[in-house]
């Protein structure tokens, strides 16, 4: 599986930046997971919009889905031309109800409510779904093909459950928005990486991270708990 960032940062990006995007990729498949501010127009850096397939949102607050709701325009303007046949598959929160709502624009996208039950197949890729902590319905998305594991926390404060999903895995791509300190629905980059060293994770990638905190301060933190540490950075590629 190879991992392209498309957006790391939230609740808002940075002057060139972008929120909450990933692109995950396995031979001929390929997934966008979570859609924030900027998303779409760095996802056509890479693929066509007519060969979007797939996308997985992790919940439904605006820094991580905020671009569907422009993509619901282009998709129904390329259907019309002819070039988009069928919706996008879209696996998502089944609430806010009202957010939701927002997402059945002249059917461009087929809606498939997850929750910790879920289990998909794409591709060759296992897909499942653990609920966490956050103001809103929200899932940390696993994904496994073989014995290689991915794992995507959204956004959570700490929670055991996230250890226990992480286990093994070969990435932890981690919500660290805040330095320890720091109050709100987020985990800190200390904690993040407690959460990697408890799960036996092979490397943490922190994302979700303020354009108001130093870059330097959040990988200073977390890497005296996790010493195979990196921080999410604009276009970087991860495989395992």
């Amino acid at each position: 599986m190879k991992i392209t960032v498309l957006g790391f940062y939230g609740p808002f990006p940075a002057p060139y930046g972008a929120t909450s995007g990933y692109i995950v990729e396995d031979e001929d498949t390929h997934i966008l997971l979570d859609c924030g501010s900027g998303v779409i127009s760095r996802y056509q850096r890479y693929y066509d919009l007519n060969e979007l397939k797939h996308v997985i949102l992790s919940h439904l607050h605006s820094d991580h889905m905020s671009d569907m709701l422009v993509l619901r325009y282009a998709l129904d303007i390329l259907r019309a031309r002819g070039t988009v046949n069928g919706p996008v598959n879209v696996y998502c929160p089944a609430t806010p109800e009202n957010v939701l709502e927002e997402l059945k624009f002249k059917d461009v996208f087929k809606i498939h409510t997850i929750n910790e039950e879920t289990v998909l197949n794409i591709g060759e890729i296992e897909i499942s779904f653990k609920k966490m902590n956050h103001p809103v319905e929200t899932y940390a998305v696993k994904m496994k093909k073989g014995d290689k594991i991915f794992v995507y926390s959204a956004d959570t404060v700490y929670t055991e459950e996230l250890i226990a999903l992480a286990e093994g895995a070969d990435l932890l791509l981690c919500d660290g928005n805040f330095l320890t300190g720091m109050q709100g629905p987020h985990m800190t980059a200390a904690e993040a990486a407690e959460i990697a060293k408890k799960a036996g994770c092979k490397k943490l990638i922190l994302t979700h991270l303020s354009p108001l905190i130093s870059i330097k301060d959040y990988y200073d933190e977390a890497k005296k708990v996790f010493e195979n540490t990196e921080i999410a950075r604009d276009f970087e590629v991860y495989v395992i």
